[in-house]
């Protein structure tokens, strides 16, 4: 099996739409798990080989801004989603964030059965926020245990030690596929907008000066992990502050 995840940065950089089309047209996963996919982006995802998932954000009523792109020959046996828009508001008048959340879907792919989610966790300096969100999607991943699965997306992991944190809490029943990865996020393409985080990378940018991340993570059920050889990259595209993580494995 071979998985792209990425947050998209709704599109902010110019490149993605390129990026993805080619991913598409080319065949080149099984499945996309995405985050701030907006319209925009929604419209580079349009390909006959490929169905989209994406659910309704019921706490903001709009759809979610997390999407997972799948084969079409594959069957979607269930799915959900987890807002995470209540769980910290912004200080700035109670203002609920629309795009954190957990979405996940079961996928029969020939005689297999596997379980996709893709998350994102909230920005800036609230830890504890991060770490309660995680705390939920374990909860929901652990009402139904027996089946493969597989996490990934923007964990928002800033501060030392933070991903080592996520993956203590998420063991022993999910290993941490990119315990050794490089960095995902570079600060010199994120967007300046009003929060503290974005306004230190645009002052930094000013310098040429970039903060880099390891924000971006993978993790498997640790059974299929131990049964599988597993390949996980950071790929050097520059279509997002983020870099795109591949993800390739096959059972030993």
């Amino acid at each position: 099996m071979k998985i792209l995840s990425l947050n998209c940065q709704r599109g902010h950089q110019s490149t993605l739409e390129k990026f993805l089309r080619e991913t598409l047209e080319n065949n080149t996963y099984d499945f996309l798990l995405l985050q701030e996919v907006d319209t925009k982006v929604l419209a580079y995802l349009q390909n006959s080989s490929y169905k989209l998932l994406r659910l309704l954000n019921y706490e903001v009523g709009i759809e979610s801004e997390l999407c997972i792109a799948y084969r079409n020959n594959f069957d979607l046996l269930d799915k959900g989603l987890q807002s995470f828009s209540s769980m910290r508001n912004d200080p700035w008048h109670g203002f609920k964030h629309p795009s954190f959340g957990f979405l996940w879907g079961e996928f029969r792919m020939g005689g297999e059965i596997v379980r996709l989610g893709s998350i994102h966790l909230h920005s800036g300096v609230d830890q504890r926020a991060r770490m309660a969100e995680l705390q939920k999607a374990r909860e929901i991943l652990l009402e139904n245990s027996s089946r493969s699965t597989i996490i990934a997306g923007d964990f928002n992991a800033g501060f030392p030690g933070e991903a080592a944190r996520f993956a203590h809490l998420l063991a022993p029943e999910f290993a941490w596929i990119t315990r050794n990865s490089a960095p995902t996020l570079d600060s010199r393409y994120s967007e300046n907008v009003p929060h503290l985080p974005n306004r230190i990378a645009a002052f930094l940018r000013v310098f040429n000066l970039a903060i880099k991340l390891r924000t971006d993570h993978v993790f498997m059920d640790a059974d299929t992990a131990r049964k599988s050889n597993i390949t996980c990259l950071v790929l050097a595209d520059r279509v997002s502050d983020h870099n795109p993580v591949e993800l390739s494995y096959v059972l030993a």
